[in-house]
């Protein structure tokens, strides 16, 4: 009993300092620019890609989940990862399917479009070591499935206030209650699907065509773009080189995912 509460303390303590750290460097970047003070625009920079997605979204959730030994899954390991990874795109497919029309009929190269959403990658497959690998485990065994959902994407749609400058749609109470059903949703495919890696990019395929059909299109090769890169390679290294090597030594809890009665294999 003591132990799920201190992590719970953990984790939230964990979640407020990355809002923090987050809101900070969103205040600075929007007085950086309405006064072209570079100084706190590079302040603002690192303390996005530096301190607060590494070390709170990434690091920290991912170290203490694997030395707490929370449930997560980085791959299928009872579902077929063809049908998953199919039905995964047919729902990005069918929850972007005006968007997708948008983007089609916006005439962006496939040049932009790849360093896009590259660059989409920093902000959405981010989210999911620490709201998905980390905070739903830790709320679940505190408060039950139901609630730790809730709880999880409340969070989640929470967080987005922090992001008033980067993102200043994530403030309205509509795109809040859109977030919150569209990350239940996510959480809700990551339990079936049992895959951290294939939930995150099919959230961050769903981000980039939406972020271009609202007219957001990161199309520079910047220094983003390459600590995006960084980023990326080191987490999915991480999570590749973890499957492979722990893959048959730990023991799958079938009752902690969500089983279908359909035969999937």
């Amino acid at each position: 009993m003591k132990d799920k509460h201190k992590q719970l303390f953990i984790a939230l303590s964990i979640y407020l300092i990355y809002v923090a750290v987050i809101l900070l460097a969103n205040i600075l970047m929007k007085i950086s620019l309405s006064t072209n003070n570079e100084t706190l625009e590079v302040i603002s920079g690192v303390l996005f890609g530096f301190i607060g997605i590494p070390i709170f979204s990434l690091f920290l959730p991912l170290w203490l989940a694997k030395k707490w030994q929370l449930p997560y899954s980085f791959w299928p390991k009872s579902k077929n990862w063809i049908l998953v990874v199919l039905i995964l795109l047919l729902y990005v497919l069918l929850a972007n399917f005006e968007s997708i029309k948008v983007v089609l009929s916006s005439g962006i190269s496939m040049r932009d479009f790849a360093v896009h959403y590259v660059s989409a990658l920093l902000f959405h497959v981010t989210y999911y070591p620490l709201f998905a690998v980390f905070m739903f485990p830790i709320l679940r065994k505190n408060f039950g499935l139901i609630r730790g959902l809730i709880f999880t994407s409340l969070a989640f749609a929470l967080y987005h206030l922090a992001q008033f400058h980067f993102f200043p749609a994530g403030v309205t109470p509509i795109m809040h209650a859109l977030l919150f059903m569209a990350f239940t949703a996510n959480l809700l495919f990551y339990l079936w699907c049992e895959s951290i890696i294939l939930i995150a990019l099919a959230h961050s395929t769903s981000g980039a065509i939406g972020l271009i059909s609202n007219g957001t299109v990161f199309n520079q090769i910047d220094f983003v773009f390459f600590l995006t890169i960084v980023i990326m390679i080191m987490l999915f290294g991480y999570m590749v080189q973890q499957e492979l090597k722990y893959r048959k030594k730990v023991v799958f809890d079938e009752s902690w995912w969500l089983q279908i009665s359909i035969k999937d294999r």
